[in-house]
């Protein structure tokens, strides 16, 4: 009852898929920039995920995960949002008095922000921390999510909007900056 392990390996191959596809429609025009979905020839991915969770005793629980992705496009390349690998490694440390730490790491791998342009994320690290101390009926938390505060993009749109040549031009959403809160909570 201390080891924990979860696996899957999973193969998937669609005919015809469908994608959402953007496309700005008149070059120099950005508004006529525009979102359809259309069909692919094929779309395949084979893929393995597995945790692993180990108890060593009633203070301590360690954890990672991994994910490992190959995907395909029509035969031509990764699928939008797709990274190779996904790792997750983390552990937290509860003391019988009530205090506990528990720190999480995670990496993820570039991915193609859409199937329309071949406009990429970098890949990227985060670090999760979090203190706190559990009562019978209270607890009181610290925590810091994205710690080091890594600048890392989510989605990605490629088009031109800037005038006067309106030039295509790589637009990011970023992800969450650091936040740091502190969390009480009372059970009744």
């Amino acid at each position: 009852g201390r080891v924990f392990l979860n696996a899957s390996l999973f193969a998937n191959q669609r005919n015809d898929q469908q994608i959402r596809f953007s496309e700005q429609l008149v070059a120099g025009d950005p508004t006529t920039f525009v979102f359809f979905t259309d069909n692919t020839r094929e779309g395949d991915s084979l893929g393995f995920e597995a945790d692993f969770r180990w108890a060593p005793n009633d203070n301590w629980d360690l954890y990672t995960s991994v994910g490992l992705l190959d995907t395909e496009i029509a035969g031509e390349r990764e699928q939008a949002h797709a990274p190779s690998y996904t790792v997750a490694i983390g552990g937290q440390y509860r003391h019988d008095s009530g205090w506990y730490a528990r720190v999480d790491a995670s990496a993820r791998d570039w991915f193609y922000f859409d199937v329309s342009h071949d406009q990429r994320s970098e890949a990227y690290e985060l670090v999760n921390l979090r203190v706190g101390y559990d009562a019978e009926n209270w607890s009181a938390q610290l925590w810091a999510r994205n710690l080091l505060d890594e600048d890392y993009a989510v989605r990605g749109f490629y088009f031109g909007n800037e005038p006067p040549d309106f030039p295509a031009t790589l637009y990011t959403r970023l992800g969450d900056p650091r936040q740091v809160g502190l969390t009480l909570e009372r059970r009744f």
